[in-house]
């Protein structure tokens, strides 16, 4: 197993706590130092492809997630993240993939109709829930349950069998 760092010295598992959760790093022992030194009380892998922090306080304007929050878990809110956030990511994403052009298999046609599909279904299950809620609010136990048995409908279609409420 390769450092994921430099790409050259064999490697170990490294197990990090970050914020709460618990990450796990392939780095050889010069990597690791480098990006923990132990001097630091808590050093940020993922600030080491998009930089250090400091007055640059934008956040996704979907999701809200900011690039201090992306530094310090490595994870993003929503897929808009890499639209609101492009140039800040590609050093990552060229890192962790090699490159940032997407070069695999094409979907087939009929992909587009299942993805076309499955966003309606999902817009119609957000609608289900928010006329669910204002049916609650409202007292009517009679249009709340019609409407979750409509909304169990949609998710077993849309889930395969489970149910999501």
């Amino acid at each position: 197993m390769l450092c994921a760092s430099c790409g050259r010295n064999g490697a170990k598992l490294y197990k990090r706590n970050v914020d709460g959760k618990e990450i796990s790093l392939t780095l050889c022992a010069a990597c690791y130092e480098k990006l923990y030194p132990e001097r630091e009380e808590e050093s940020d892998f993922f600030a080491s492809f998009v930089g250090k922090g400091g007055a640059d306080a934008r956040a996704c304007p979907v999701c809200g997630t900011t690039l201090e929050d992306f530094r310090h878990t490595g994870l993003l809110g929503c897929a808009f993240c890499y639209t609101a956030f492009r140039e800040e990511l590609l050093p990552a994403v060229r890192y962790a993939q090699g490159k940032v052009r997407h070069e695999g298999k094409a979907p087939s046609g009929e992909a587009d109709e299942k993805y076309d599909l499955i966003r309606a279904l999902v817009h119609e299950q957000e609608r289900l829930k928010l006329r669910i809620r204002s049916a609650e609010e409202q007292g009517d136990e009679g249009l709340t349950k019609q409407l979750k048995t409509q909304l169990a409908a949609l998710n077993r279609r849309l889930y395969g069998g489970e149910t999501e409420e």
